[in-house]
């Protein structure tokens, strides 16, 4: 037996929550991903996974074992990078996770790593705020642009380099396709508008509910979506909705000239996001590339582009 492969098919189980397209990931059958598990449950005489017509999931020292692939993995795959990169530039993958609203920063960033380091490979993933901290304490990734104040951050003391401050602006359909980045407006004018808001869950929902807040106004909003990407759909195809976007998602929404712009005031928020990497251990070779690129005069010039319209 494999330990090492046998930890991978446990963790693309547990991602993919389903035998056969965890198979696939790995590029191998059902049936040797099975089996492999099931070799890994006799070496440690302890049932893993919870077995019906479909997966259940894992037990309780399934978890367990998970938590230590995790580690076993992460602790390989630092070795592996640390080898290659005595040798060559750093090489491998590179694990980023990012909130929604700060994907198109985190979006040009992995292109920026992936250009100045051909041998690095970016794997960007959309994830809310729980999953990251989730995925910061079993190592899934290297590394996560987010919010930095979050008080769940306390319990698993990250390392945390501040990258730029979230404004939100208005976002309407325009009827010039010149018009732009026209004026500001106040939450409590915003709020008399028809809007289409994130999902209550969502922790960029829950900033926008503490503005208005703020503002002594509540709303109920007329549409709510999971999705940043189907909030600029309905602006689109509704012309009197409106919505509430981040910076650097309003500075997306500016290039196709289909939208009115108008940052929001009254007041004026600044929500403090930043990269957020593991903590009680050493940076891999490749985390370290990264952390580099993140402090570089180079990148600051681009963030500084696109983190507002």
């Amino acid at each position: 037996m494999n330990i090492i492969d046998s930890f991978k098919y446990l963790v693309a189980l547990e991602q993919h929550k389903h035998f056969s397209r965890a198979a696939q990931a790995c590029h191998i059958t059902q049936p040797a991903l099975s089996n492999a598990i099931k070799a890994l449950e006799e070496e440690m005489n302890i049932k893993i996974v919870n077995r019906g017509r479909n997966y259940e999931g894992l037990t309780l020292e399934g978890n367990r074992v998970l938590a230590a692939a995790y580690q076993v993995l992460h602790e390989m795959n630092a070795l592996k990078q640390e080898i290659k990169g005595r040798k060559h530039e750093p090489r491998g993958e590179l694990v980023i996770g990012s909130i929604p609203s700060a994907l198109p920063i985190a979006a040009n960033f992995s292109v920026l790593l992936q250009d100045s380091f051909q041998g690095l490979r970016p794997v960007l993933r959309s994830m809310a705020s729980h999953e990251i901290e989730l995925g910061l304490e079993k190592l899934s990734i290297d590394l996560a642009f987010g919010y930095i104040e979050r008080p769940q951050l306390d319990a698993y003391e990250p390392r945390i380099l501040h990258q730029y401050h979230e404004e939100y602006f208005l976002i309407t359909k325009s009827e010039l396709s010149e018009e732009k980045l026209v004026d500001s407006l106040s939450w409590q004018e915003a709020s008399a508008l028809p809007l289409c808001l994130l999902t209550p869950e969502m922790h960029n929902r829950v900033l926008v509910e503490n503005c208005f807040k703020k503002a002594n106004v509540s709303v109920t909003p007329a549409m709510e979506t999971d999705s940043i990407f189907t909030l600029l759909l309905c602006i689109q195809a509704a012309g009197q909705l409106a919505t509430i976007l981040s910076g650097p998602m309003a500075n997306v929404a500016v290039i196709g000239k289909e939208f009115s712009i108008r940052r929001l005031t009254d007041p004026l928020e600044k929500i403090p996001v930043g990269i957020l990497m593991p903590s009680g251990r050493q940076l891999t070779i490749i985390q370290e590339t990264a952390h580099k690129v993140a402090s570089s005069k180079r990148w600051h010039r681009i963030l500084k582009s696109i983190s507002v319209p």
